[in-house]
């Protein structure tokens, strides 16, 4: 299976509800919404940095919402 890319990981998590707005809290999210992330996170392949100071659904979330490409 291919893996998704940002733009396509960025479709999925918005219509399933998830606000990537730049003032949008991570930590505002359900649990249910997190796991959701996590999922998408997978699809993506995506790993947090190695020295990351946090969850990796934190850093995917952020990942999401920067204007970086990816």
């Amino acid at each position: 299976m291919p893996k998704l890319s940002k733009d396509q990981a960025r479709a999925k998590v918005r219509n399933h509800g998830i606000s990537l707005h730049d003032s949008y809290d991570f930590h505002k999210l359900s649990s249910t919404k997190v796991a959701y992330l996590l999922e998408v996170a997978d699809e993506v392949g995506y790993q947090k940095p190695k020295n990351a100071n946090g969850s990796r659904g934190r850093y995917f979330f952020a990942y999401l919402q920067s204007n970086r490409g990816g």
